[in-house]
């Protein structure tokens, strides 16, 4: 990572939120120590500061549940600051699929060495998207793995019966886009995508939008997203 000479990360900045003061000063400390520049510390997202307009400023959410995680990430969407990671006491997956959901850059466990959460910070803060190791132990636990079709295109039995409006969003998750990203993009709610990402499910029979993005790799799908809509 780029660094002035005192061992400052130029340009990188972080924001933290824990509701314990101990807990607080503490994840201060390891921060500053690691040579990233810390902006603010409050007890919750509310309580934040004007925060930097600067694009490479990160806030860092120390929250113990994830109905406070979610509400936490929701408040910052708000306030149009895109970049947040959410620090977790131990990996779950359903958890951070839906921080992610709802706007998380990264989500990282607790259970780390200081330097390594230091290299998460600076990587979430310039754009990386970051995830826990515990993922690759889930990933190897679920057969993801299908047999490559012998066609570019998928055959009509193979679209499950899926309408147009469900391909669009089965082309919006192959490419990774977040509930929220999906509903922007095809101009509807966020509760009409989740009511398509389960009919999905149900109709390919699997269990998550991973599985689902894979089932529609293996088929030759393009994967490609619909455009946006824009204003003229």
């Amino acid at each position: 990572m780029i660094g002035d000479p005192g061992g400052r990360t130029l340009g990188i900045s972080v924001s933290i939120v824990n509701p314990s003061l101990i807990s607080r000063e503490g994840l201060r400390r390891i921060v500053a120590d690691g040579g990233i520049d810390v902006h603010s510390a409050s007890s919750c997202v509310e309580d934040l500061p004007d925060l930097p307009p600067d694009t490479e400023h990160l806030v860092v959410v120390d929250v113990p549940s994830l109905s406070e995680q979610l509400s936490s990430l929701r408040t910052l969407s708000e306030r149009e600051h895109s970049r947040t990671l959410v620090l977790a006491e131990k990996f779950d997956l359903p958890s951070m699929l839906s921080c992610f959901d709802n706007g998380a850059q990264g989500y990282a466990v607790k259970d780390m060495p200081c330097d390594t959460l230091i290299v998460l910070l600076q990587l979430a803060a310039l754009g990386h998207k970051v995830m826990p190791s515990d993922l690759a132990d889930v990933l190897r636990s679920e057969d993801f793995r299908f047999t490559p079709p012998s066609l570019a295109q998928p055959r009509d039995e193979d679209r499950s019966n899926l309408s147009q409006r469900e391909n669009d969003v089965l082309c919006c998750l192959m490419a990774g886009f977040s509930n929220k990203r999906i509903a922007r993009k095809l101009e509807v709610t966020e509760a009409t995508v989740k009511v398509h990402v389960k009919a999905i499910l149900r109709k390919l029979n699997v269990a998550n939008r991973t599985q689902a993005a894979m089932w529609a790799t293996s088929r030759g799908y393009a994967g490609s997203a619909p455009q946006e809509q824009r204003a003229i």
